[in-house]
């Protein structure tokens, strides 16, 4: 059809193939240390440059007992969340390689690294004896940023030169400092806890970055 409206074959060729290219977009499925992800991939108007919007799960839970002694056990419940939602921009600064650098920014609308502790025997070791009630209850969590961006690298092609292309990645976030949000009662009101805090987030300052390494399918729609 296109021969019939363009007298110069060459020249719709290449609008064609352009047209073509603008609109390709891809869905692909990720799987590594951000958990499980889907996303949407998309060409931009330059050709080395394609954007990306997807999100990515990852939820832990674990509950487990340290046992002090035969009369005396802790019980631990760990809590880690990782949701996101993020928008990012791949660069290919080869022509006919795969590589490609990743820069971006993620909103972890569920973020959370928590850990809660109770005891059901109270404390008997080494002379020291708290009984359950006593003993009490203690959460403590670790807060970082909401919005922290990302930068990183990659091979493998954003949209297919086929129907499927398979991906890798490894990046890093930055979180900002950490900060520690406690609320306890029992034993450790009898301590200057609320003193150390601060003690404690100046010397987790530096824990900022989290690195990550995805693996990814992709599929090409359209032509």
């Amino acid at each position: 059809m296109a021969f019939y409206l363009c007298p110069d074959n060459d020249v719709c060729a290449t609008a064609d193939s352009t047209n073509v290219h603008k609109h390709n977009v891809s869905i692909g499925v990720s799987l590594g240390t951000n958990g499980l992800g889907l996303e949407l991939a998309k060409t931009s108007p330059y050709k080395k440059i394609f954007w990306r919007v997807g999100t990515t799960y990852l939820q832990y839970h674990r509950l487990f007992d340290v046992n002090l002694n035969t009369k005396s056990t802790i019980n631990i419940e760990s809590d880690l969340k990782f949701n996101q939602i993020f928008l990012a921009t791949q660069f290919y600064p080869f022509k006919k390689v795969s590589f490609h650098l990743i820069g971006g920014v993620s909103y972890l609308y569920n973020f959370n690294v928590s850990a809660f502790v109770d005891t059901n025997t109270g404390i008997s070791f080494e002379g020291v004896e708290v009984n359950a009630e006593d003993f009490g209850e203690i959460s403590v969590k670790v807060d970082w940023n909401k919005f922290v961006p990302f930068v990183g690298f990659g091979f493998g092609r954003v949209i297919p030169k086929r129907r499927l292309s398979f991906n890798g990645e490894i990046g890093c976030y930055y979180m900002g400092s950490p900060k520690i949000i406690s609320e306890y009662f029992g034993i450790l009101d009898t301590t200057n806890a609320d003193e150390l805090i601060p003690i404690i987030e100046r010397n987790i300052k530096d824990y900022s970055y989290l690195p990550f390494i995805n693996f990814k399918v992709r599929y090409r729609i359209g032509n």
